[in-house]
C-alpha cells in the first residue's frame, strides 16, 4: 500500500510538472549567428531551425538548459541523452554558422530522422511541447539538404530533378593509369602471392560471383575456414576503410593483409617479392611504372589497389533512373525505393549505398541473441581495432551495389537470401516487422542496383 501511494504521488507530481516545464522552457537563448556574405537563403533558414530545435542536444557547446537541468535524476538523464545525441549527430557552431560543411553522412542522418519523424524523441516533447518540427520546418531543411547534395561531385551525372536524392549514380568510366590497372590485374590473379601457389586474390573475390566467393565464410590456404564473410571487391574504392571492422585505411593496405595471413593466403611478403622478381616481365613493368621503388611489397599492393579502383559497376537500372529515365522502374521498385529512403538511407547512402560509415549491428534488438549462436571474436566488430567499448558490435556499413549476386549476407553470412536480410535489418535496426509486400518491394528495388562490368551485367553471372 505504501509503495502504491508513493507511485501515485510521483505520477501526480509528474503530471503537474509537465505544464510547468513547458511554460518555463529553456532559460536562455542561443547566441545569434552572423552568417557570412553569400550564404544561401536555404541554409540560413535551415540553420535557424537547427539552432532553435536541435543544437541544444546535438552540439557539445550547448548554451541553453531547462530550469530542471540540475534536478536529481534529471541531470543524469539529460547528460546521457546529450552524449548519445551528439555522438550520433554532432552539429557544431562552425557548422550551423556556415564556416564548415555538413558531411554526406550527416546530411543522410539528418534526412533520415526527418523522414521517419523520430526526432525529437517523445520524452523530450513531453517537456517541450513546441519542440516538434512542423511541416514547413522539415521542408526547409530537406530543401537545403537537396541543395547541398547538388554540390557533390557524385551528383554530376544525376538528372537535375534528382540531384537531391541520398543516392547517386556510379560513373560509367573511371580515369586511371591503364598500365597500372593491367599490372594490378595480373597480380590479382597471380597464385604466386599465396604460400603454396594455390590461391590468388580472386579466390575470395571472384568477379563472376559479384566480387565475392558466395560462401558464408572465406576458405583460405589448405582449406582453412575463415571466421568472416568476404565482402565484394566491386566498388570497394568508395569505402571509407576496408574490412568489416575498418582496420585497413585503404585498398593498398587491405591488399597486404590476406597475403601474409596464415589462414588466408599463407605467404611471407619477403618470399613473394623475391619470387616475383624472378619474372622478367614483372621487373620490366615495375621499373617503368614505379621507377623510384621498383618491385616491392608497397608497389605490389599499390598496383593491386589501382586495379581494384577500376572495378566500378555503373550502368545499373537504378543508375539509369537517376540519370533521368524515370519510366525504367516498375511501381513495385519505385515503392521499394520509397521505403528504403524512409528507413535505410541514413546508413546506406551515396553512390554505393553504404561503405561510408560505421554502425552498431542491433540498435533496436539484440542481433546476436536473435541469431542464436555463440559469439565469436569477429562479432566484436570495430572493437577489435579501437578497443573502445562503444565500438563493440559496430561494423562498416556494407555497400549494396550488386547485392542481388552476393549472398549470403552480413559479416557472418547468416542470411541466405535478400528477403531474410531485409527482414532481419528491419527488425534489429529499426524495430519493425515488414509486411510481405513491403519486403517484396524492397527486394525488387535492391535488384535494380545490379550493375555492369566490362559492359556485361553482373546479373548474367549469377
Amino acid at each position: 500500500m505504501k509503495y502504491k501511494k508513493q507511485i501515485l504521488i510521483a505520477m501526480i507530481a509528474f503530471v503537474l510538472f509537465l505544464p510547468l516545464s513547458n511554460m518555463l522552457g529553456l532559460t536562455s537563448h542561443n547566441d545569434p549567428i552572423a552568417f557570412s556574405e553569400g550564404t544561401s537563403l536555404s541554409f540560413k533558414a535551415a540553420s535557424n531551425i537547427l539552432q532553435n530545435k536541435c543544437v541544444d542536444c546535438h552540439s557539445p557547446g550547448m548554451t541553453r538548459l531547462p530550469f530542471y537541468a540540475k534536478f536529481p535524476i534529471a541531470d543524469q538523464l539529460m547528460e546521457k541523452d546529450i552524449k548519445t545525441a551528439s555522438a550520433r549527430l554532432e552539429i557544431t557552431k562552425p557548422m550551423y554558422s556556415g564556416e564548415s560543411p555538413f558531411t554526406p553522412l550527416m546530411l543522410a542522418r539528418l534526412e533520415g530522422v526527418l523522414r521517419n519523424d523520430s526526432m525529437p524523441p517523445n520524452l523530450y516533447l513531453s517537456m517541450h511541447w513546441t519542440g516538434r518540427l512542423n511541416y514547413e520546418e522539415k521542408t526547409a531543411i530537406l530543401s537545403w539538404i537537396g541543395e547541398e547534395r547538388e554540390k557533390l561531385a557524385w551528383s554530376h551525372d544525376t538528372a537535375p530533378t534528382l540531384k537531391g536524392e541520398p543516392i547517386q549514380p556510379l560513373p560509367l568510366h573511371v580515369s586511371l593509369d591503364q598500365n597500372k590497372v593491367f599490372l594490378g590485374q595480373r597480380l590479382f590473379f597471380d597464385r604466386r602471392l599465396s604460400g603454396d601457389q594455390s590461391m590468388n586474390c580472386a579466390s575470395c573475390h571472384d568477379l563472376s560471383k559479384g566480387g565475392t566467393d558466395q560462401s558464408r565464410v572465406a576458405t583460405g590456404i589448405r582449406g582453412h575456414q575463415g571466421p568472416i564473410n568476404s565482402p565484394s571487391v566491386f566498388n570497394a574504392s568508395y569505402n571509407l576503410a576496408q574490412f568489416w571492422d575498418g582496420r585497413a585505411k585503404d585498398l593498398a593496405e587491405q591488399a597486404a593483409g590476406p597475403v601474409a595471413s596464415p589462414g588466408e593466403m599463407g605467404a611471407e611478403w619477403s618470399h613473394v617479392v623475391e619470387t616475383l622478381k624472378q619474372d622478367e616481365s614483372y621487373q620490366k613493368d615495375f621499373s617503368a611504372l614505379y621507377p623510384e621503388q621498383g618491385l616491392t611489397q608497397s608497389t605490389i599492393t599499390q598496383a593491386i589497389a589501382t586495379y581494384e579502383e577500376s572495378l566500378v559497376t555503373g550502368g545499373s537500372r537504378f543508375d539509369e533512373y537517376l540519370r533521368g529515365n524515370k519510366n525504367i522502374l516498375t511501381p513495385e521498385e519505385r515503392n521499394g525505393y520509397h521505403l528504403f529512403k524512409m528507413d535505410c538511407a541514413s546508413c546506406h547512402f551515396g553512390p554505393t549505398l553504404g561503405g561510408m560509415s560505421f554502425e552498431k549491428l542491433g540498435i533496436s534488438q539484440d542481433y546476436f541473441a536473435k541469431r542464436g549462436s555463440t559469439l565469436t571474436e569477429v562479432d566484436n566488430g570495430r572493437f577489435n581495432v579501437t578497443h573502445n567499448e562503444a565500438d563493440r558490435h559496430v561494423f562498416k556499413v556494407p555497400n549494396l551495389r550488386n547485392v542481388e549476386v552476393t549472398p549470403p549476407y552480413f559479416h557472418d553470412g547468416s542470411a541466405a537470401t535478400l528477403e531474410e536480410a531485409v527482414r532481419t535489418m528491419a527488425s534489429v535496426q529499426l524495430g519493425k516487422e515488414l509486411s510481405q509486400s513491403e519486403v517484396s518491394d524492397m527486394v525488387a528495388f535492391l535488384k535494380t542496383l545490379t550493375g555492369k562490368y566490362n559492359g556485361v551485367s553482373l546479373q548474367s553471372l549469377k
